[in-house]
């Protein structure tokens, strides 16, 4: 009987251990996983500087996620998103899928850097993303064959109650010395995400959120002056200007 309590008795301490252990790790277990699953989506590098989550308050913070250019463009980054904050369900933190109340992006910036052929970087990411997604089907899971793990961070599913970017804004970057500009990046709110279908893969959400990011600094970087822009591509790469008025409407 004492054997039998003693070996009870190391199993609690062990369990106990564990907890404590993903307890104390938990922002860095977000941290990695948002750099891994971001960086899959986006098709480049996604980094992170600090995470800090309270499951017991039920919130967290999320600071410095930057999303790296493509591979042909200078500027150090593409998208900055500044502070973000997140109000989570503490209840539902052992189920599936887990509820997010609210996720607020404070001040994110995007740099849209036009090419000397006339391309953009978010339209590149744009392209990655939606290549991810065709490979996926839109599932988040590769490989249809296998069931997502579920103790991982892509296989949890997520309910967003509501999810805003605000005060934000875009700045353009060309190849042309001195044409630079900026203008305000309009505010994004999306609702009940996953709701209709049990819930999304966060390979799912950052789909969602890279594409309104995307299709919101494109519509911002339309309403800069670019005439003398597209002129002076035109000068430097004879097509490129065709291009770049298709992309921006003109």
């Amino acid at each position: 009987m004492r054997k039998i309590l003693i070996g009870v008795a190391v199993l609690v301490v062990v369990i106990i251990g564990a907890i404590v252990y993903l307890a104390s790790n938990l922002d860095g277990l977000v941290k990695t996983a948002i750099e891994q699953i971001g960086s899959k989506v986006a098709g480049v590098q996604v980094s992170v500087s600090k995470v800090s989550i309270s499951i017991k308050e039920g919130k967290g913070t999320i600071e410095g996620l930057t999303v790296a250019n493509p591979k042909g463009f200078t500027t150090s980054k593409a998208i900055s998103l500044g502070t973000i904050s997140i109000v989570i369900d503490p209840g539902s933190v052992t189920k599936t899928p887990v509820t997010i109340k609210d996720i607020s992006i404070a001040a994110p910036e995007v740099t849209y850097e036009i090419s000397g052929q006339g391309g953009s970087n978010i339209d590149a990411i744009k392209k990655n993303v939606d290549s991810y997604v065709a490979s996926t089907g839109g599932s988040g899971v590769k490989d249809k064959t296998e069931a997502p793990k579920k103790d991982g961070a892509e296989g949890t599913n997520l309910v967003i109650d509501k999810l805003s970017i605000i005060g934000g804004k875009v700045a353009l970057a060309t190849p042309i010395p001195g044409a630079a500009a900026s203008a305000k990046l309009g505010d994004i709110t999306l609702k009940d995400i996953g709701k209709s279908k049990g819930g999304v893969s966060p390979a799912e959400l950052a789909t969602q959120l890279l594409d309104s990011i995307s299709n919101s600094a494109i519509k911002g970087a339309s309403n800069l002056g670019l005439g003398a822009v597209t002129d002076a591509l035109k000068d430097k790469a004879g097509g490129a200007t065709d291009q770049l008025k298709g992309l921006l409407g003109k």
